[in-house]
């Protein structure tokens, strides 16, 4: 008979395991484990896994989305007990609320929170869940994690506790995401991309926070001279998405952009592009993909949200969420600042930086020194 575990127990709970920033900080924490703590994941939906979370224990709920899961109560808290969690991390607004609900036999209980505003068009149930968490914040978190300094600003500005919160920003491996010319030649190659061609990419999944619209609407805006495409990669990002395709056509760039769907070889993905665009209209807090995008070296474009501004190589390179416009002014500017031999000298600078702050094995031991905390082994 195998023996049983005698490490503490980290039981995450999260809406999805699907491709996202929070998740990909998830698969980060449990590859990081060491042997120090046992994390076992329920992932509230049916989505299937987009990242590795080997060493884990994950458990899919198979609940529906954009649904709050009363008639599945009963066996919610008797997975939960089943688990016998040290600490409960409860991740984004739905995880957090339930966490706060569900019996936890005494394991404290630890919020994150990977977003700043929430925008006319949010979901009824998604500002019903935000506000009843800012009533909870008070009593039911042990601490609140948010990923970047302006989401624990916005979020208590709209209620939530200020003692409890705290900020651990995400982080990622630099060595992993090192600009690399051979994966630059084979992704080229694959994607069909002439030498020449200006290649900007956004890596987003098709969602309204993510406005794929306005970037094919500030790309369509770009001088017609250089020889440039588009690479959209992420969930929906597909032929058969009637809506990215009409917003596609409208603006007559269809024919020069390249749609990639679901995408994991983000390295590769780095290299092959020219500029990075982060074109969201609300809600970013400190996206993962921008931290990827500046270890590979790669100028980058972003509206003015969340701290966008610490990744990009110039204040002009900054767009107004919502204005196609602005997005390609900005677009036009950092393309001035491509360079052909990556990195270059700003984008040196603002890696070695960035590095500081968020390298992926000083965040997960952050993490792990809070799960410590949170069942008194240290502190």
């Amino acid at each position: 008979m195998a023996r049983a575990s005698h490490r503490p127990v980290v039981v995450h709970l999260i809406p999805s395991v699907g491709q996202g920033g929070a998740e990909r900080l998830l698969s980060d924490l449990v590859a990081r484990s060491r042997d120090r703590m046992e994390h076992r994941i329920l992932a509230l939906t049916a989505t299937p896994a987009f990242f590795a979370y080997d060493g884990a224990r994950l458990i899919h709920l198979d609940l529906p989305r954009r649904r709050l899961p009363f008639g599945a109560w009963p066996r919610l808290v008797r997975l939960l007990r089943e688990q016998r969690p040290s600490v409960l991390h409860a991740w984004l607004y739905h995880g957090n609320l339930l966490g706060a609900l569900l019996p936890r036999g005494g394991a404290r209980l630890i919020w994150s929170i990977h977003n700043t505003s929430l925008p006319a068009g949010t979901p009824a149930l998604t500002r019903v869940v935000n506000r009843a968490g800012a009533l909870l914040s008070h009593v039911a978190p042990w601490r609140i994690v948010y990923c970047a300094e302006p989401a624990r600003l916005l979020h208590e500005s709209m209620g939530y506790a200020g003692t409890p919160g705290l900020v651990i920003e995400n982080g990622v491996d630099f060595a992993r995401f090192a600009f690399s010319p051979a994966a630059r030649d084979h992704w080229r190659a694959a994607w069909g991309l002439a030498g020449d061609e200006i290649a900007i990419g956004c890596a987003a999944r098709f969602d309204p926070q993510k406005d794929h619209a306005g970037l094919a609407a500030a790309f369509s805006r770009l001088p017609s001279g250089p020889r440039m495409r588009l690479l959209l990669a992420g969930a929906g990002c597909t032929p058969d998405n009637a809506a990215l395709m009409a917003a596609l056509r409208a603006v007559g760039v269809a024919e020069r952009t390249v749609l990639l769907g679901p995408w994991s070889e983000m390295p590769g993905f780095h290299a092959a592009i020219d500029l990075l665009v982060i074109g969201s209209a609300f809600g970013e807090a400190l996206p993962m993909v921008g931290l990827e995008a500046a270890a590979s070296g790669l100028p980058i474009v972003a509206t003015r949200l969340g701290a966008a501004a610490t990744l990009v190589l110039d204040p002009a390179h900054l767009a107004a969420p919502g204005d196609p416009a602005d997005l390609a002014r900005a677009m036009a500017s950092a393309l001035d600042a491509c360079v052909t031999d990556r990195p270059g000298i700003a984008a040196t600078q603002r890696l070695q930086r960035l590095r500081l702050r968020h390298d992926i094995d000083a965040v997960a031991d952050a993490y792990h020194a809070l799960y410590a905390q949170a069942i008194g082994l240290a502190g």
